[in-house]
């Protein structure tokens, strides 16, 4: 399995301009909050599923983001 077949009828991607793009995530099964504790804790390995964690899940998403395109020199 690929990761094109887990995807297919769960990801769209919604141009809303020419500059940017924004990718949303839906997982339906996180819209549960003991599933979400249970993301936390059991996939992530945190001991304490904290709201702070998505903080840290961003944060490092957007460095990831920039220094992708610093690398590539996009700007």
């Amino acid at each position: 399995m690929t990761i094109n077949d887990l995807l297919d009828g769960h990801v769209g991607l919604d141009i809303e301009c020419l500059d940017r793009i924004y990718l949303n995530g839906d997982v339906p099964n996180l819209q549960v909050s003991g599933q979400v504790a249970n993301f936390l804790t059991r996939h992530l390995g945190y001991p304490i599923a904290s709201p702070a964690i998505f903080e840290k899940i961003g944060t490092r998403f957007r460095d990831e983001v920039r220094r992708f395109a610093h690398e590539r020199r996009i700007r």
